[in-house]
């Protein structure tokens, strides 16, 4: 038996392992560190199988083989794993959109796009996971339009990591980008309203700085909005900023520590 056959031994027998259990993905990080070709075609082979368990550890692998060594197979890889986003199943659509994000190429644009209206919410919060690292640099129209709508996605976690993506997207400091972090602010999910907040404080704007302070009155405020208040630096947050600091005073140490520099930045704020 040649190596490859012994790798796709291993990866088969690993895709019948049940996703949870730590040998499964034992095995997919170990694939992840090798950069050699045996490792490749193998993982290829079991991407391109028929079974689904099988193809969706190859796209795992794929998505991040080689990738301390430069990828030395990103040119072969991408056609199969945009290939696996036409796949009837949502299990492989949404491993073939993963992948793709860790590949991070604006060649899987196109595939990740046309998976944004699927009607499962899994496939939908790996495109939004996904679009900020295939959208170039600057980011394409395309690619934060389709961030901006999934934004509005019945899901909360559709919506949190859309929110995340528009936060994130440095190059885009449009009023459209504003706009619907703006529209996010009152979102009932804390953590897609947290991101909205930092993503509106990151670009200095305070239409949202009433809302922030009633935020941070809530019972549980998530490390987004002591960030969002540490980057407005608003002197109008002092005092909500300083009720917190009364009630979290035996709580946790790194967020108390954050807490301590946004009251220092509203302090010394012009």
């Amino acid at each position: 038996m040649t190596s490859g056959d012994d790798d796709l031994e291993v990866l088969r027998a690993a895709a019948l392992l049940d996703q949870d259990e730590h040998e499964y993905w034992r095995v997919v990080g170990e694939f992840h560190r090798r950069a050699d070709r045996s490792a490749f075609e193998a993982a290829c082979v079991v991407a391109r199988a028929e079974d689904m368990c099988e193809r969706m550890i190859g796209l795992s692998v794929l998505g991040q083989l080689g990738f301390g060594a430069g990828r030395p197979f990103l040119e072969e890889t991408l056609p199969v794993v945009i290939e696996a986003c036409d796949d009837r199943r949502t299990d492989v659509v949404q491993s073939a959109v993963v992948a793709l994000s860790h590949l991070a190429d604006p060649r899987g644009l196109a595939a990740v796009l046309g998976q944004e209206g699927h009607q499962d919410e899994e496939v939908r919060q790996a495109v939004a996971f996904a679009l900020p690292s295939v959208a170039g640099d600057p980011a394409c129209p395309e690619a934060v339009d389709a961030l901006i709508r999934l934004s509005g996605d019945r899901s909360d976690y559709v919506r949190d990591w859309a929110t995340f993506g528009l936060r994130l997207e440095s190059t885009g400091d449009c009023e459209r980008i504003r706009g619907a972090l703006l529209e996010r602010v009152g979102d009932p999910d804390s953590d897609t309203a947290g991101e909205a907040f930092l993503g509106l404080a990151l670009r200095g704007d305070r239409r949202m700085l009433a809302a922030l302070g009633a935020a941070l009155e809530g019972r549980d405020p998530v490390d987004n909005l002591i960030e969002a208040a540490f980057e407005l630096a608003a002197p109008e947050l002092l005092l909500v900023l300083r009720r917190l600091k009364q009630r979290e005073a035996s709580g946790d140490d790194a967020q108390t520590s954050r807490l301590d520099e946004a009251i220092i930045a509203c302090s010394t704020a012009p």
